[in-house]
């Protein structure tokens, strides 16, 4: 009968999860997202946190618990995974893999390039069309071969389209409140040492078109 009582327990424990998880979690590219403002207002919250969690290797609950009230940034590891403390969420991803810091280039003529982390489509058309994140436009004559595609690192500079000047991209990337994975997600495409494209962000302006008899290369990058 007490075993009984503790199945219905634990079949207690589980619908109420299953309820509260629809509130809590989203799933994004990157992994999953916990509200914040929500776990706060329940009254068992490391309980649930550990329901969320309890199968990602996770063994410092009290730190994961304190990460509601820390700073964003902040971190409580396992073996596989992580939660980051990012605004109003809480950010569960995989460890970063070693694999995604490759440079990759690119040579001057290829039209189609496949790649681990998506497919770069190279163009010459005569007018600038569709706009958007995924496609950047550029005067084919600046571009210096082979290009490379690398991750961003701290210290990187580029000259912001539509902007005066120069920035960092780490400043950039905080103007736009990207979180840490988004940031480490983020690639460049290069001309030798100057930055061409932030992909899927912000075109440099040293590339851009300015006279009507430039060559002009569209750049479309999807996953």
């Amino acid at each position: 009968q007490t075993q009984s009582h503790l199945n219905e327990s634990l079949n207690l424990v589980e619908d109420y999860i299953g309820l509260l998880y629809s509130e809590i979690v989203s799933k994004d590219k990157y992994g999953y997202k916990l509200a914040i403002e929500i776990l706060e207002k329940l009254p068992n919250t490391k309980a649930v946190l550990y329901q969320l969690l309890r199968y990602f290797g996770f063994t410092e609950w009290d730190d994961i618990h304190d990460l509601l009230k820390a700073q964003s940034g902040k971190m409580v590891f396992s073996a596989t995974h992580r939660l980051i403390k990012d605004r109003e969420f809480l950010l569960l991803t995989e460890l970063p893999s070693e694999k995604n810091n490759k440079v990759y280039k690119i040579e001057e003529g290829e039209e189609i390039v496949m790649l681990p982390i998506g497919t770069f489509a190279f163009e010459e058309v005569v007018e600038i069309l569709d706009t958007g994140t995924h496609c950047v436009y550029v005067s084919k004559d600046t571009l210096k071969y082979p290009l490379t595609l690398r991750k961003w690192k701290e210290g990187d500079l580029f000259h912001p389209f539509g902007m005066k000047g120069k920035k960092k991209i780490s400043d950039f990337f905080k103007d736009k409140k990207l979180s840490l994975p988004e940031k480490e997600n983020c690639w460049l495409l290069c001309s030798e040492d100057k930055i061409v494209w932030i992909v899927n962000h912000r075109a440099d302006a040293r590339f851009a078109i300015k006279k009507p008899s430039d060559k002009i290369l569209k750049i479309t990058y999807s996953v």
